[in-house]
């Protein structure tokens, strides 16, 4: 049925599976059918993973008999199917690495607003005191100016 499908999609068979599919109508043993199904349904997932990560699904052609257990089938498939997910990996160490950073950030800015409103409190302490201050010191500089103007009296008497 999956091969009909792929047949139907125009996607490439290899020689095997358009033999099979030229063959379907002789009777198959219903294991050797059922393992054959399995078989082909890894071949669709392979491809459609693949597909996800390069739009391309790569079927390589042999004309040597090539066992699906076979080390060098889909070498090219392995290898980007290991850099897809070396990116992933990346990709999700990045995201882990931004949320940790994130969560830094509100954290430390969160101690920044603290600290700021202490120093705006104490700042206004400090005017507060300032003011007080300078109406005391003006205060005393003119209790100041009226001795000194009083002793500048009493010696011109």
């Amino acid at each position: 049925m999956l091969l009909c499908k792929q047949a139907e999609k125009c996607v490439p068979l290899q020689a095997e599976q358009s033999d099979w599919l030229a063959d379907v109508d002789e009777e198959i043993d219903e294991q050797e059918l059922e393992a054959h199904y399995s078989y082909m349904e890894k071949i669709q997932e392979h491809c459609n993973q693949f597909e996800s990560t390069s739009n391309k699904c790569l079927v390589e052609k042999d004309d040597s008999d090539v066992t699906p257990d076979s080390p060098n089938m889909c070498e090219h498939d392995i290898q980007t199917d290991q850099n897809a997910k070396d990116e992933r990996d990346a990709v999700a160490n990045l995201i882990s690495n931004l949320k940790l950073d994130v969560d830094e950030n509100k954290k430390i800015q969160k101690q920044l607003k603290k600290e700021n409103t202490s120093l705006a409190h104490e700042l206004k302490q400090c005017k507060s005191i300032l003011a007080k201050t300078s109406t005391t010191l003006e205060e005393s500089n003119s209790v100041q100016d009226s001795c000194l103007v009083a002793i500048q009296t009493k010696q011109i008497e």
